[in-house]
This record gives structure tokens, C-alpha cells and sequence, in this order.
């Protein structure tokens, strides 16, 4: 085969773009940090690092998620440990109340404790968290006790709260005000044995405590409940932790450069570059006044 300057010469410059090609490639490697740029430089770890990114974008979904939830659960024990103290203290006032020994004035100031509890407590069924109502149903909306004698709750406005914090995981985080005070008919309604703990005491009556520590066992009891939804939620946010550290470290080491070896790939592809171009200017020396010797 004929060799001519022309097919030197169109070689030559293929050979360098191919050098500069890749001599650029390893610099914006170097210079970004990251060995992908495009779906071209590597097909499969592309899809791989999509595959992981589109994995770590719904974990932090659910940990913004088990955060709200976090916050829902923590202002229920509270707004529950509260109820339970005031409760408490009722029943010590009842207990106290039920002595022979206290003159009318005495069981009248009694009485009107007991009268503040109470209103403490429909405060603290009727708590608020960021606009919604902690024991208001799904949204949040409606005011469980808004009557202020009615030992009934509103009818809650769709079902309970829930929060999703993982694949196929639905937790309930949200509270209906019948599971803290009891049914209206119920004899134990919170409510309702307060209210006759209170006339009791009133009246001089003997004074019953053991519609008062039923009531007590129900908060408890949701107390409980509560806190097992709180340690479960504890796991699971632990278990995205250690996902996201891992998917991370998988991640990098997909698309993340190891410095020490792309800058000595950078100087090795430079020299290949320099090379091409010393070799190219000897090869196309010749001129016109060559051919004319």
C-alpha cells in the first residue's frame, strides 16, 4: 500500500484527538471528583449509581418522615404524662377528700381543685401540635372535647394519623381521644369519675377510687402503647442510618475518583499527548521546497 503525506498527516491528527480526548476525560476526572459524567463513560455503573441514588432518595423520605413522627409520638407521651399526674393528684385530693375529719370549707376547696384538674385535663385532651390537634383523628381538625361539661368526643375526621418509615411499613402514630378518656356510656370515662369524685367530696360522701384508678390504667396503658410505637420507629430510623452509610460507600466507590491514582492516570495521558505532538511535528516537517529539490 501506498503510504502519502496526506494519510500521514489525517492519521497523525486522529492520533491526536484521541490523545487529547482522553487526556481531557482524565482531567475533568480529576478536576470534579467524579469518574461519571455521562451514561456513555460507563452504561452499567451509571444504572447502577441511578439504581442507589433512586434507593437513598426514598430513605430520606422516610427519615423526614420518621422525624414528623418522632415529634407526633414525643408530644403524646407528654401531653399522656401530664394527664397521668393531674391525674395523680386527683386521686390524693379524692383519697384526702374522703376523711370524716374535713369541715365544709375544707371539702368546698377540695372541690374547687379538683374543679381546675379538670378543666386541665380536657386542655391537655385538646393539645395542639403544629395547628392540628394531637387527639383529633387523621388531620388533625377537629377538636376532640370542645364541649366543656360532655364527657363525649367529637367523631374524628378520617382515620388515625399514620406514618410511613420504610418499605411496606405503615405505623399508626396518632391517638383517638376514646382510647385516653373512655367511651361517653362508659363508667370509667375519665371525665365522668372525676366529675362524681368531685360531687362526693362536695357532698361529704364516701368517696369511690376505683372508677379513678380505672381511668389511670387506660392512660397507662396508651402511655405504653405509645412508647412501644416510639421504640419501633428508634429501630427502624437506626436501620436507615446504617443503610444510608452503606449505600453511600457503595456509591462512591462507583462514581468517586481515587485521587492518588487518576492524577498519575492524568500525567501518564499528558505525556501520551506531549509525545503525539513532538512525534506529529517531526513527521510533517516537509514542506512545498522539498518536493521541488
Amino acid at each position: 500500500m501506498r503510504v502519502t503525506q496526506q494519510m500521514m498527516h489525517q492519521n497523525s491528527v486522529n492520533h491526536m484527538q484521541q490523545n487529547l480526548g482522553r487526556f481531557e476525560k482524565t482531567n475533568l476526572q480529576a478536576s470534579s471528583g467524579k469518574l461519571l459524567h455521562k451514561p456513555s463513560d460507563d452504561p452499567q455503573a451509571v444504572a447502577k449509581s441511578m439504581s442507589l441514588k433512586s434507593v437513598m432518595s426514598a430513605n430520606d423520605q422516610f427519615e423526614r418522615n420518621i422525624g414528623d413522627a418522632n415529634l407526633w409520638l414525643d408530644e403524646n407521651d407528654r401531653s399522656i404524662q401530664a394527664m397521668v399526674d393531674v391525674t395523680q393528684r386527683i386521686r390524693e385530693l379524692g383519697v384526702q377528700g374522703g376523711s370524716g375529719t374535713l369541715s365544709p370549707e375544707d371539702r368546698e376547696l377540695i372541690f374547687k381543685e379538683v374543679g381546675v384538674l379538670n378543666e386541665q385535663l380536657r386542655q391537655f385532651a385538646n393539645s395542639e401540635v403544629d395547628g392540628r390537634y394531637l387527639f383529633g383523628g387523621g388531620d388533625g381538625t377537629v377538636k376532640p372535647f370542645a364541649d366543656a361539661v360532655s364527657f363525649e368526643a367529637a367523631p374524628a375526621n378520617g382515620p388515625l394519623k399514620t406514618a410511613k418509615i420504610g418499605p411496606g411499613m405503615q405505623i399508626e402514630i396518632g391517638i383517638l381521644p376514646q382510647t385516653l378518656v373512655g367511651n361517653a356510656e362508659d363508667p370509667s370515662n375519665l371525665f365522668r369519675v372525676v366529675g362524681q369524685l368531685a360531687d362526693s367530696i362536695q357532698a361529704g360522701r364516701e368517696v369511690g377510687l376505683d372508677g379513678i384508678d380505672e381511668a389511670m390504667e387506660r392512660l397507662f396503658t396508651a402511655a405504653a402503647e405509645n412508647g412501644a410505637r416510639q421504640n419501633r420507629i428508634e429501630s427502624t430510623e437506626s436501620r436507615l442510618l446504617d443503610a444510608k452509610l452503606s449505600l453511600g460507600t457503595a456509591l462512591s466507590s462507583i462514581e468517586d475518583v481515587d485521587y492518588a491514582e487518576i492524577l498519575i492516570k492524568l500525567k501518564s495521558e499528558e505525556s501520551i499527548y506531549q509525545a503525539s505532538l513532538s512525534s506529529s511535528a517531526k513527521i510533517m516537517q516537509t514542506n512545498l521546497m522539498d518536493f521541488l529539490r
